[in-house]
């Protein structure tokens, strides 16, 4: 006949299975030979199973929320792709609101910290002139595009205030991250529906950002990004659905012959 052996000892057994899993089944019986004493518990923690099913700790849901536009924007920046873009872009870099959630995103070439800076800089003066605000607190990650002497050399003489995030710890930039999940996903649904080349990523992302400015958020249920951004009440009767027929007007200084189609 087996001897019985201790809980600890079978826990090792079967592969440091959950506790509650291997409890059931010495209580109900599920198989045979499995002869235990002793208490059915663990008296410290598996350390094999710290290290092995090792996991980060999940969003934190408690989230200051901005009062105003430009009280806060988040950035990130996507990329490598696979596919060259149509118009010759690797990358996307996303810069959100935190206030009204508005989103933008330009297109690079190359992941450096003079392209990067140059498209801020660019989004800086018209988010001033388009608002009427001032830009107060930037949150963005670690990567070399962001944490280095060019940015640092502007940052300084600007007086921002940049939140750096930890390095791995995603859920300290959550707007950023789960907006740019948001694109990415509708984005790729849409190339299935229209059927068209991978090479119009970056057509399919501009879209799907122009038209989630145009959806409320949890956030702000009651009004549309794109109204909180402008300030008026926006129209969206001019949307068509993305790889729709759309014809093209050709100006008659370009056409070859008077009989080719207009």
């Amino acid at each position: 006949m087996q001897k019985p052996v201790d809980f600890a000892t079978w826990h090792r057994h079967l592969a440091h299975a959950r506790t509650d899993t291997l409890q059931n089944m010495i209580r109900n019986k599920l198989v045979d030979g499995m002869n235990t004493y002793g208490e059915m518990a663990l008296g410290e923690m598996c350390k094999d199973c710290i290290f092995v099913k090792h996991t980060s700790y999940p969003y934190n849901s408690i989230m200051v929320k901005e009062r105003d536009v430009l009280e806060h924007i988040y950035i990130d920046l996507w990329g490598l792709a696979q596919v060259q873009s149509a118009g010759g872009a690797h990358y996307f870099m996303a810069i959100t609101d935190g206030f009204s959630l508005y989103q933008t995103v330009t297109f690079l070439a190359l992941k450096l910290a003079e392209t990067t800076l140059k498209v801020f800089k660019a989004y800086y003066k018209e988010a001033k002139c388009q608002t009427g605000r001032k830009l107060k607190r930037i949150r963005l990650d670690m990567d070399r595009e962001w944490f280095n002497n060019t940015w640092e050399q502007y940052r300084n003489n600007e007086g921002l205030i940049f939140e750096f995030t930890a390095p791995y710890a995603h859920q300290q930039n959550e707007v950023a991250e789960r907006g740019m999940q948001t694109i990415l996903e509708v984005a790729q649904s849409i190339l299935v529906e229209s059927g068209l080349p991978t090479k119009y990523w970056a057509n399919m992302i501009q879209t799907v950002v122009y038209v989630k400015n145009f959806l409320p958020s949890s956030r702000q249920p009651n009004k549309i990004p794109a109204e909180l951004w402008h300030g008026w009440r926006q129209d969206v009767s001019h949307l068509r659905p993305f790889g729709c027929m759309a014809y093209a007007h050709i100006l008659l200084n370009l056409n070859i012959s008077k009989l080719q189609p207009r």
